[in-house]
């Protein structure tokens, strides 16, 4: 949608189209649940790596939804992505300059007992959720007051889809591009 109005420049009064933000709702931007893999809370990091591996080769996500069976429905508790599973390789007791050699002997060691790890205890759990007629204004407050990257997108209390951040990048990127049609400032 565009619309006119005029502005002042240095020396004359000219008239230029605004591209406005359509009024979209979460609903348009999220990804279908059916499109994401998920993974068990007890599963072993060991399996969620091979998910990885699977979705790298076939070009997906890489990030796994941890689920919980409660029932006959399914309950997010969190998301596990390869950022969950590195942060667990660096001792946070250190600072990395402070590491002794002999830390890189047993970086193997460690790889082996992270693997062993269940996806429920290093994943990045569910803070908040939106409904899916909500604002794209609502999801930027959020994702930035809960510093978040994604958020479950909810419908009649049941989680119908996922929230990207980047997603919602896109749409400001989108909002910003010229359009083909829109009046140039060239007198050329």
């Amino acid at each position: 949608m565009l619309s006119s109005t005029w502005k002042r420049d240095k020396t004359n009064l000219k008239m230029i189209s605004i591209k406005m933000i359509p009024s979209k709702r979460i609903k348009d931007l999220m990804l279908d649940l059916s499109d994401l893999k998920r993974v068990s809370p007890e599963a072993k990091v060991v399996e969620a790596v091979k998910l990885f591996d699977e979705r790298r080769q076939s070009g997906g996500l890489q990030f796994l939804l941890v689920v919980d069976e409660v029932g006959n429905k399914e309950e997010i508790l969190g998301k596990l992505s390869i950022d969950d599973i590195l942060a667990q390789m660096e001792p946070s007791t250190m600072k990395m300059e402070e590491l002794p050699i002999f830390w890189q002997s047993q970086f193997w060691e460690e790889c082996e007992d992270i693997l062993q790890k269940t996806t429920g205890s290093i994943m990045s759990p569910v803070k908040h959720v939106i409904h899916q007629s909500a604002t794209l204004i609502e999801a930027v407050h959020l994702m930035n007051s809960g510093r978040v990257d994604w958020l479950p997108v909810v419908e009649s209390g049941n989680v119908v889809g996922i929230l990207f951040k980047e997603d919602l990048f896109n749409e400001v990127l989108d909002a910003a591009k010229p359009k083909n049609d829109e009046p140039s400032d060239d007198p050329a």
